[in-house]
């Protein structure tokens, strides 16, 4: 992916202050682009900004590239990079506040293929089940094809359970997003 050179019109004060005004804003210009937060991410080669970059980006006022970047809706919460950052910074908690300004700007996740097949893998059975995931997600995205020898290693090795584990009731879960389906179309 090309990146555009930053130019000064394309920064937003504004937007800097809102995120330094949150309580994982605080620490945001104490940031000395080390780069441990970028080298614990286990999934910072599928963003098109690493932790670091966004931090960063964050510092400049940048928010029509930090929210229009696929790195806030990729983060998974694993919460590395907030354990070892040296300066207490928490690029995750930083991800979970621009996503809903992101919304709030009309800014979805690109990615909403993903979404919507774990969203239905949890109606249906109350909880996640990584053979349905997989399955499922592999059919609407044609190029996880690429990815069937390791899931057959990981059938062979018993590390990728073919049962399926169900709740037994699911209807609290069903009107759990029901009132969230509501919610969005109020928005």
């Amino acid at each position: 992916m090309k990146k555009e050179p930053i130019i000064p019109e394309s920064k937003d004060s504004a937007f800097r202050e809102q995120v330094l005004k949150t309580p994982v804003g605080e620490k945001i210009l104490t940031c000395m682009q080390c780069g441990i937060c970028s080298g614990s991410c286990p999934v910072s080669q599928e963003m098109d900004y690493s932790p670091r970059q966004l931090v960063r980006m964050v510092q400049l006022g940048l928010k029509k590239e930090v929210l229009s970047s696929n790195t806030i809706w990729i983060c998974t919460t694993c919460f590395s990079c907030s354990v070892r950052c040296p300066r207490g910074i928490h690029p995750t908690e930083l991800m979970e506040t621009l996503k809903p300004i992101a919304i709030a700007e009309g800014i979805t996740n690109r990615n909403v293929k993903f979404d919507t097949v774990f969203s239905d893998v949890i109606k249906t059975n109350g909880r996640a089940s990584e053979f349905l995931l997989i399955s499922k997600y592999s059919m609407t995205e044609p190029g996880m094809i690429k990815q069937l020898p390791f899931g057959l290693s990981m059938m062979a090795k018993r590390k990728l359970p073919l049962s399926v584990d169900r709740m037994e009731n699911t209807k609290e879960l069903g009107t759990i997003f029901k009132l969230g389906e509501k919610s969005r179309e109020k928005k």
